[in-house]
């Protein structure tokens, strides 16, 4: 028995890895710098049509600078009904939100509305318990606060009470006697959506907007963000027009295509929840470069490493790579910023290159998260090779 439950074991470990490599492959490319702008263009182009013939992407891509969009590709479709990506199709950012509510934060802080180092508890009374975290802590991730999105107990509970969870609901489980600081805030760093869901509900409290309204008086419409959008299950769930709804395959590896979308979580935002196409990504890009929303020198607080209480950075690996990260972004390549997101079957890749002006957007809604960022990695060699 025990030989054929060891057979069984190395069998299963054997397709799964035999499924991974071959989820992970990708065709052979590389951008030959002495190439003529056309032939790395050709050359780029031709990768891509292996990519959607193998069926391992589907999503837009843009490689921009300048503001000036240098290559563009969309593959594949929306939806599981075959309604095909469009450039105005706007797709679920996912955790690459967070940088654009961070933004918010700063620009209410240098209108003098709040400061990051007012107390979370000024602005949500409910949270009085939480007495020495601040919005700084939210910022960077060194709130102790707990994550809502790892609980399974929340999870299983809203599942079997069919409830979407809102703001009021995450700050009533965090109001709770049971949940308590998972440390000291400043003392250790610790990822929890829960924190940029507090900054919306904070921008929204200290605004008087709602967080969806805010950002699109505010924010997306001065800059032409036309397919930008705050959308959950409670808010804006018809008002983008061309929307990517996540799908994936029905067995992980195989089968026919199933949604996967939004889910009992997602009546929050902030974390996560900001629609955006890859050419409005680009505007925002070039926002953020010549300061039309917020100065310059303001926002490359954005851009500063983490430091804890004790004066160390914060370093985080995730596949491997050491990560430094910023407020939303990755900075440990400085000026070179980063910034990725996964929920559901969005997987997104979002690179900037300060120095020589580039953007590099890779925006999926059914993907895996290691093979859209090494898409996105190869794309940001290619995009190297074009100064």
């Amino acid at each position: 028995m025990l030989l054929i439950a060891g057979a069984v074991v190395a069998l299963v470990v054997g397709l799964f890895i035999f499924f991974e490599y071959r989820v992970l492959s990708l065709p052979d490319f590389s951008a030959v710098e002495q190439a003529t702008p056309n032939t790395k263009h050709q050359a780029l182009s031709q990768w891509l049509d292996a990519l959607a013939h193998q069926r391992k992407f589907n999503g837009s891509i843009v490689i921009a600078q300048n503001g000036n969009i240098l290559f563009q590709r969309n593959i594949g479709n929306t939806n599981i009904h075959g309604q095909p990506i469009s450039d105005t199709t706007a797709f679920n950012l996912a955790s690459v939100s967070k940088h654009i509510t961070a933004f918010a934060v700063l620009m209410l802080e240098h209108q003098g509305r709040l400061s990051r180092q007012d107390l979370v508890s000024q602005h949500i009374a409910e949270l009085s318990h939480y007495q020495h975290v601040s919005l700084d802590h939210l910022l960077k991730n060194i709130s102790g606060i707990p994550d809502y999105a790892r609980s399974r107990t929340l999870a299983a509970l809203l599942k079997k009470q069919r409830t979407v969870f809102t703001p009021q609901h995450l700050i009533s489980w965090l109001a709770a006697p049971a949940q308590k600081l998972k440390f000291t805030p400043g003392q250790q760093d610790d990822y929890s959506n829960s924190n940029y869901v507090l900054l919306a509900e904070v921008i929204s409290r200290v605004t008087g907007q709602s967080f969806s309204d805010y950002l699109q008086s505010d924010i997306f419409a001065p800059l032409g963000m036309n397919s930008t959008a705050v959308v959950n299950k409670c808010v804006n769930t018809d008002k983008l027009k061309d929307r990517a709804y996540g799908f994936s395959k029905q067995f992980f590896y195989f089968g026919l295509a199933v949604e996967q979308d939004l889910n009992h979580f997602d009546g929050v935002a902030g974390d996560g929840n900001i629609y955006a196409s890859a050419h409005d990504l680009v505007i925002w890009d070039q926002a953020l470069r010549d300061g039309t929303l917020l100065p310059k020198e303001i926002y490359q607080q954005a851009y500063q490493p983490t430091r804890l209480d004790n004066g160390l950075w914060v370093e985080e690996k995730v596949a491997g790579q050491v990560i430094v990260p910023g407020l939303g972004w990755n900075v440990q390549d400085f000026p070179r910023v980063s910034s990725y997101g996964v929920w559901q079957a969005f997987n997104n890749f979002y690179w900037r290159d300060l120095q020589h002006n580039t953007v590099v957007v890779v925006l999926s809604n059914s993907g895996y998260f290691l093979r859209t960022a090494m898409i996105g990695e190869r794309l940001v060699k290619f995009a190297e090779t074009l100064d």
